[in-house]
């Protein structure tokens, strides 16, 4: 499904609109869903939450629990979780969980096509669909900074730890303001489709 910046532009809050914010906005986010590489992560050095966690922020030493094995490794992964619902001055009865997804390299993706019996033009096609963002489950995360290839987010690989264990989380890349509101808009696309065609009313509504 192509990205269209257009649509993208109706979900900017209005505070983000105001010219020239909102054409600068806009041709970043065109940018990337035409297969930019450039623009995506902001500058370790221009970081202004560097203690907070953030929806969209890629980390190192997320806990996972293999279904398969019952093991628990460290892995890098991106978050998930809304940056309000994680924040530690939030002071909640239950305490959160932070939701989160691995980041992947791109080359593992491809072995896995490969390992599927996909001719090579065929993954060639799906690689490149997946840098143009046109795959909903999928982020893209082109190399840059910290990352020196590649990688993806799976959407539909998520996994959860318990807020406590933050403290041993580590910040790798915050994403650019284009970044983030593609990566909301492509999480929001996965999880909640709305036009699903689904006839959900009681059988004496519906007649």
């Amino acid at each position: 499904m192509p990205i269209d910046p257009e649509q993208l532009k109706n979900q900017i809050p209005y505070y983000l609109t105001a010219e020239p914010a909102q054409k600068e906005l806009v041709r970043n986010l065109e940018a990337l869903s035409q297969g930019a590489t450039a623009g995506y992560y902001i500058s370790a050095a221009r970081e202004p939450n560097a203690n907070v966690m953030l929806q969209g922020d890629g980390c190192r030493g997320f806990h996972l629990f293999s279904f398969d094995t019952g093991e628990r490794r460290d892995v890098r992964g991106i978050v998930l979780s809304n940056s309000c619902d994680i924040s530690k001055e939030n002071d909640r009865p239950i305490a959160p969980k932070i939701i989160f997804a691995p980041i992947v390299k791109l080359t593992a993706i491809e072995s896995r096509l490969k390992a599927r019996g996909l001719e090579d033009q065929a993954i060639e096609d799906r690689i490149s669909a997946m840098k143009r963002q046109s795959v909903t489950n999928i982020f893209f995360l082109p190399a840059g900074g910290p990352l020196d290839s590649d990688h993806v987010v799976l959407f539909d690989d998520v996994h959860s730890m318990p807020s406590s264990f933050q403290q041993g989380v580590q910040r790798l890349f915050t994403l650019s303001m284009a970044g983030f509101y593609l990566f909301a808009f492509k999480l929001s696309i996965h999880f909640c489709r709305l036009h699903e065609n689904v006839d959900r009313r009681p059988e004496d509504d519906a007649a």
